[in-house]
């Protein structure tokens, strides 16, 4: 991270350590609800990516390498060993990223509503071209990143054999919040991903939108929990 800060808070105490990645634009608070419940058991840490929160900008442009990096450097210079990371929405993608690169650092995932690059696919253009629209018109910590670079680094992951590390993985499905049809297409992609991890687990949690660790954080804490209790008998702890 060179002489740049990121600004992180953590709970608890307890082995394996548990590391939580927010959604696009998100913050280490919105996890607080989860990291109460997790806290009497378990050491968890949230951060502030580069530009959100406390955290100040990076000086280089947003690309998903120099996230995963920030990611890396948090769990290396805050927790002990292997850890369980969760990740909500673009989170999510973050922490698949960590996992393949860095599968030494990962003993269990969590994976929160997660975005995937073709997420888009199944809207109509005019649809496509409309979110588009409306995401110029909020702050977004990706924009005016090296997009090129960001898409070769998907690629590069989702050619990885295997995709993911033999290790416990959840992932969370929402089931509002979007057209039934964009749902639809999104939940598939996520089941699709649980379904390539040797040992990965789908969850649809019926009646919440997308801020699953917010609507749910019990469901959510439940699942960290497990994969914990897992990983700690794989001799993670």
């Amino acid at each position: 991270m060179g002489r740049r800060t990121l600004r992180r808070i953590e709970a608890g105490s307890g082995r394996p350590d548990v590391v939580l990645e927010a959604g696009r634009n998100g913050v280490a608070a919105s996890w607080r609800p989860v990291m109460d419940l997790l806290a009497p058991r378990l050491h968890v840490v949230a951060y502030d990516r580069a530009g959100l929160g406390g955290s100040p900008p990076a000086a280089e442009p947003v690309i998903l390498a120099r996230q995963v990096a920030d990611l890396t450097s948090v769990i290396t210079s805050a927790t002990a060993g292997r850890c369980v990371l969760a990740g909500h929405s673009w989170g999510g993608l973050l922490v698949q990223l960590l996992a393949v690169r860095r599968p030494d650092l990962v003993a269990g995932l969590v994976l929160v509503d997660p975005a995937h690059e073709q997420l888009t696919e199944a809207l109509p253009r005019v649809a496509r071209r409309g979110l588009r629209l409306a995401r110029l018109g909020r702050p977004d910590e990706l924009r005016g990143g090296d997009t090129a670079a960001s898409l070769a680094l998907l690629h590069e992951v989702r050619q990885a054999q295997p995709p993911f590390p033999d290790v416990p993985v959840v992932v969370l499905s929402a089931t509002r919040g979007v057209p039934r049809r964009f749902r639809a297409h999104w939940t598939e992609l996520q089941a699709s991903l649980a379904a390539s991890a040797p040992r990965g687990r789908h969850i649809v949690v019926h009646g919440s939108g997308h801020q699953i660790h917010r609507q749910r954080p019990d469901l959510v804490a439940g699942a960290i929990r497990q994969v914990a209790a897992e990983a700690a008998a794989d001799g993670a702890a």
